[in-house]
């Protein structure tokens, strides 16, 4: 008879539940006395992905550690009639201190609080399931009480941006109340904070009554509806300005950082720069589409390493030159195979990276003007033939080089916060693209030397690119092997063998 095993899970979860006595048993220090089994403290279920979890911690911590913030609020607060009288004239906080007990209050805060907001305001309520409430997590569930709202939750639900939107506005004002509480309370304030930690000598009723009384005072309502409102104008906002895909790669975004993408600020001004940049790069493709569609066909050609081949009807071919062979057959012959006869149709597979030169003379024109009659710079022309080798699917990865060379996302958000910086060092380019092995075009001005060739790159200077800096014998390469052309804006033109632009 064969030996029967038990799924080591299933043990797991009884130790777990404490159903397994004998030699489980943790008391008698049996095989698993001395582990410790992790569980999340969130209080809705279900849990997140950790990556979700760190986009939303990213949008939250950008928007708490924002001083403007704190800064509105404690100008409001030092009007106060709570300020000016509850509070002893020696213990009267400024600015300064109010900013550092508001994070420092942040930092102590339970952290799964944001992601049970979140989740209440993105998933159907019949979706959800809660921790059993306990003397423990009452406190945290009075908060979660307070933070619903039925009518915002219409328009935040199904929408990872917006819900978190709302959860951090909610959570933020949650900590700013509790900081005002310090100074004005602070018995209460204390009492609160126990309950949140489930510390072992506070009560729970007492608790539960502090955050009744502290969420619903005229003035803590007051500023529970202006959170609401906020986060409700800025969503309204997004949606008048751009479509759902993009939110969601806002959303994505959140744990990138840099000078222009600190995709976790989401706020008016971060809404519409990312707007006006996309508009940029549409009013670009359209200006530019005849002129790419000229470049793509000139680069792609020459990566035509892999090759497709179908047959078509002859009929129902776009290929016309199949009917050269139509009309070589004898005049009988047509008659009777013709709806036999098949074209050979040969298309060009594969995709390409793309280097895009970030350096600073990127931010000059490249010769053409969009509808408005403003100038496109080279750099936006770079995004607007990113943007379009996506939509043609022939984008492999996309990469921005300086001084250094980095992997950048390619989704259109990102594309659209690139910006100038830096000098040039072609050579980091050439030898990234050398390493990965895979075919590349290099969109560039060209203004630096340059001493590698690789077979698999392929430049494409901007207007004002000469590419005599490269070294002799290496755009000797390039030239001959046809690897290298400079658009100006209007043709596509060649470069000799010395790096000068020669012919149309």
């Amino acid at each position: 008879m064969a030996q029967k095993y038990r799924n080591v899970y299933t043990i797991l979860e009884k130790v777990k539940k404490g159903e397994i006595d004998t030699y489980y048993k943790k008391d008698d220090g049996g095989l698993f006395g001395k582990i410790n089994f992790y569980k999340k403290p969130d209080l809705v279920k279900p849990h997140m992905h950790y990556l979700d979890e760190h986009k939303i911690d990213a949008i939250m911590d950008a928007y708490a550690t924002d001083g403007k913030l704190v800064s509105q609020e404690f100008t409001k607060f030092a009007k106060s009639a709570d300020y000016n009288k509850k509070i002893p004239d020696g213990k009267k906080p400024d600015a300064s201190t109010f900013h550092q007990k508001f994070l420092d209050n942040y930092r102590k805060f339970p952290k799964h609080m944001i992601k049970d907001i979140f989740k209440m305001y993105n998933n159907p309520m019949d979706k959800l399931e809660f921790e059993e409430r306990t003397d423990k997590n009452n406190t945290k569930f009075k908060f979660l009480e307070n933070a619903n709202n039925p009518v915002a939750k219409i328009m935040s639900q199904g929408s990872n941006l917006k819900s978190a939107i709302f959860a951090r506005n909610i959570l933020a004002n949650y900590i700013m109340r509790m900081t005002m509480l310090d100074y004005v309370d602070p018995d209460a304030s204390e009492t609160i904070k126990k309950g949140l930690n489930g510390a072992s000598d506070f009560d729970s009723k007492d608790a539960a009554e502090a955050v009744d009384d502290m969420c619903n005072s005229t003035q803590a309502k007051k500023a529970m509806e202006d959170a609401i409102k906020e986060a409700t104008e800025l969503c309204k906002n997004m949606d008048e300005a751009m479509d759902e895909e993009i939110q969601e790669q806002m959303f994505d975004n959140a744990t990138e950082h840099g000078e222009n993408c600190s995709a976790g600020d989401i706020s008016p001004n971060y809404i519409k720069q990312v707007t006006s940049r996309l508009e940029n790069i549409k009013l670009s493709m359209g200006s530019v589409k005849e002129k790419l569609k000229k470049l793509l066909d000139k680069s792609a050609s020459y990566f035509s390493s892999r090759q497709q081949v179908t047959y078509d009807d002859l009929f129902n071919s776009d290929n016309i030159a199949g009917l050269e062979d139509y009309e070589l057959l004898h005049p009988k012959l047509r008659k009777i195979f013709a709806e036999d006869l098949q074209v050979k149709e040969t298309k060009s597979i594969g995709k390409i990276d793309v280097y895009i030169d970030i350096s600073g003379s990127m931010d000059s024109g490249c010769g053409i003007q969009n509808g408005q009659g403003n100038n496109i710079t080279r750099l936006d022309f770079c995004k607007s033939m990113v943007v379009k080798l996506s939509q043609m699917d022939m984008l492999n990865d996309v990469y921005v080089f300086n001084n250094s060379v980095k992997k950048y996302k390619k989704d259109p958000v990102s594309i659209s916060m690139l910006d100038t910086s830096g000098g040039t060092t072609i050579n980091t380019a050439v030898r990234s693209i050398e390493r990965n092995g895979v075919n590349a075009i290099v969109l560039t001005d060209a203004e630096d030397h340059c001493n590698t060739y690789s077979e698999k790159a392929f430049f494409i200077g901007l207007q004002g690119a000469n590419f005599n800096y490269f070294q002799e014998d290496v755009i000797k390469q390039y030239s001959e092997k046809d690897q290298v052309i400079v658009f100006d804006g209007h043709t596509i033109k060649y470069v000799n063998e010395e790096g000068y632009v020669i012919k149309d």
